[in-house]
């Protein structure tokens, strides 16, 4: 007979459950019970105007909202053609690039460094290392004053708009960050160094390895996935039409409000961290890989309790990016762009959120919305976490320790499960 616990899932963004299937004693299988309630996003921007779209779309994730502005202006852009100036281009860029090191240090910090030393949470740990912790604080403060400057404020920034920004940055308000980030990359340096001298549990990597497909953007230049309008597949590359289209199947699960993805309908795959640093590690500067390389690391990341390598490499890469962009930067007006009342548009982009690939796609016909379809990066990961989780414990003597692994595991994808749930369809059967 199979019965089944249950265990809340902590330390993510929304709630949900971990649901173990048990039989006999011991495991049948893992699921992740998504419990939050549909949030109807994809039918608010119904009937709306492109450019209120992608303001509406920011508030789908508190932590990652530049990211749905990012990817929804693009989109539009794309399909309109709108070109962008190069040097505005470069500041939605670092928008964006900000967010990346925010939610990073705040996904390594708070979440994954407390299963890495063994404490309940980073409220024990910051009282026996008050030095280390006062690094990643400072990481993650300047972060925060870097979107405020180039968004306006930290939090659900707004100042994305289609054709560009609705207002660039005065360059003493840019200098004054740039001015912080030597101090701040030397505290970053000091905490990323112990992070990596830390080593996922032995027993799950010795008897795991990422068994799902590794899903990342393909950029169009020799630089490390950030946006584009093409996919890479375990090396294959597909455009997002034929990727979300047709290779991708959507499945309503009995055990979840959340949409699975799968690739042909049956075979999970992995976005984020581990599938950007896995297919793209030789894209990193040379000054990322030799840092981690010396503390023994290096793609490929066999599993995915060693996600927070690629988060450290990926924050590293990121705040390079950032120094480049501080040292050329000049203010530009920021430019007005008219949307297109008559036509029908499809328009769809790609992003590489910190969690994962984050797509859009709208229908515009007339000025207005007429469909939108947004899948965040969790939707594509929890019939991975539902895989590897099975996977790994199938067999197992149910205990708190199967418990405790299945959260870990749950964790290093660092799941959004808001941003996550979609509408179900109302089934009506008539007896």
């Amino acid at each position: 007979m199979i019965e089944n616990m249950k265990s809340v899932l902590t330390r993510v963004e929304g709630e949900g459950n971990i649901v173990i299937y048990e039989k006999e004693g011991h495991v049948d299988s893992v699921k992740y019970e998504v419990i939050e309630a549909p949030r109807f996003f994809e039918f608010f921007v119904r009937g709306k105007s492109p450019d209120k779209v992608v303001d509406i779309v920011s508030r789908i994730c508190g932590i990652c909202g530049t990211s749905y502005n990012f990817v929804a202006s693009t989109a539009f852009e794309r399909c309109f053609g709108v070109n962008v100036d190069p040097e505005i281009m470069a500041v939605k860029e670092a928008q964006h690039l900000a967010e990346r090191v925010k939610s990073h240090i705040l996904h390594v910090f708070h979440l994954n460094l407390p299963d890495l030393v063994n404490t309940k949470s980073v409220v024990e740990f910051i009282p026996r290392n008050p030095q280390l912790s006062k690094r990643a604080l400072e990481v993650l403060v300047w972060s925060r004053r870097a979107m405020e400057v180039l968004g306006g404020r930290m939090h659900n920034v707004v100042n994305i708009k289609i054709g560009g920004v609705h207002r660039v940055p005065e360059k003493s308000e840019v200098e004054k960050v740039a001015k912080d980030l030597g101090t701040v990359m030397k505290s970053f340096i000091e905490f990323a160094s112990f992070v990596l001298s830390l080593k996922a549990p032995d027993e799950f990597m010795q008897k795991t390895s990422v068994k799902p497909h590794l899903v990342a953007l393909y950029p169009s230049t020799l630089e490390y996935p950030h946006h584009s309008d093409k996919v890479c597949m375990d090396g294959n590359v597909y455009s997002l039409s034929e990727f979300y289209g047709n290779i991708v199947k959507y499945l309503h699960v009995p055990h979840s409000t959340a949409i699975h993805c799968r690739v042909k309908g049956t075979e999970s795959y992995v976005v984020g961290p581990i599938a950007r640093f896995n297919q793209f590690y030789n894209r990193l500067s040379k000054e990322v890989r030799d840092f981690i390389e010396t503390y023994g690391w290096k793609a490929p990341l066999s599993n995915v309790l060693q996600s927070f390598v690629a988060r450290i490499a990926e924050t590293y890469e990121t705040l390079l990016m950032l120094e480049k962009f501080f040292d050329t930067y000049r203010t530009r007006p920021a430019p007005s762009t008219a949307i297109p009342e008559k036509g029908e548009f499809t328009c769809e982009y790609a992003v590489e959120a910190p969690r994962g690939i984050l797509y859009h796609k709208y229908v515009v016909r007339d000025g207005k919305v007429v469909m939108g379809d947004i899948i965040a990066p969790t939707t594509q990961n929890v019939a991975a976490m539902d895989d590897i989780a099975t996977t790994v414990l199938r067999g197992k003597k149910v205990d708190a320790g199967v418990v405790d692994m299945a959260r870990k595991i749950a964790v290093s994808f660092d799941p959004c499960l808001s941003c996550s749930v979609h509408a179900l369809p109302v089934k009506i059967i008539r007896v």
